[in-house]
């Protein structure tokens, strides 16, 4: 059951701007903006790999999760690559570890990576089909995609894992590691992002990271880490 002050920062997500979710906060599948509306609403900042990027989104056709059908688990896809690069194919971070517009950390096989001559869309569903289903990579151990979280998880620890390798703390998402040097390993805001642009908020009324810092809480990343 949702706490009070839960259900207050829920009934008002994607209408005031950001909203800073805690704890176990996340809203359910059944409310997030569809991946029409959502693919709308981002295609400015997507910009001329938008129509390649739906499209790769749109072949996975099978949910992971009972609790979210396969139109709604698209529109989760396309949060993750919003939040993860901007649909950027380009982006390294984690000290040159992090590849494609899921910004997947790939083990023993080479990461898909966009043409010399730009991204298409096999580039991108390749990226894709890293960071959703993982990969294992001859002789190295798996490395997990945001469905196989969502097997055992509901979307909120699920999108933790993802992020950080492991769900920290069950009754708080956005708890995360940290280094010998007390620096977060991980984005603290992951979670409470993703469910922001879930709701629509869209990248021209997304905090930056001072903000969310100063507002919500959130310890910033350093740079190296990213999203």
């Amino acid at each position: 059951m949702q706490s009070q002050s839960s259900a207050v920062e829920l009934s008002n997500l994607g209408k005031t701007g950001y909203v800073c979710l805690y704890r176990t906060t996340f809203p359910l599948p059944p409310t997030w903006e569809s991946l029409d509306a959502l693919s709308k609403a981002n295609q400015q900042a997507l910009g001329s790999g938008s129509s390649d990027i739906l499209k790769a989104i749109q072949t996975f056709n099978t949910s992971p999760n009972p609790s979210m059908n396969a139109k709604q688990f698209q529109a989760l896809i396309l949060a993750m690559v919003m939040q993860e690069s901007g649909g950027n194919g380009n982006v390294v971070m984690d000290k040159q570890q992090s590849h494609g517009i899921l910004q997947v950390q790939v083990k023993g096989e080479q990461p898909a990576t966009c043409d010399p001559s730009g991204c298409t869309y096999d580039n991108y569903l390749k990226m894709l089909q890293q960071g959703v289903y993982g990969h294992s990579g001859t002789g190295s151990p798996a490395a997990p995609g945001i469905a196989y979280w969502l097997g055992s998880n509901s979307t909120g620890p699920a999108l933790r894992a993802y992020n950080s390798g492991s769900v920290i703390d069950r009754f708080d998402y956005q708890r995360v590691n940290h280094d010998s040097q007390g620096r977060p390993t991980s984005t603290e805001s992951y979670v409470s992002d993703v469910g922001n642009r879930l709701a629509g908020v869209t990248p021209d009324k997304f905090p930056d990271k001072q903000w969310l810092s100063h507002i919500c809480g959130f310890e910033p990343v350093p740079p190296e880490v990213g999203s």
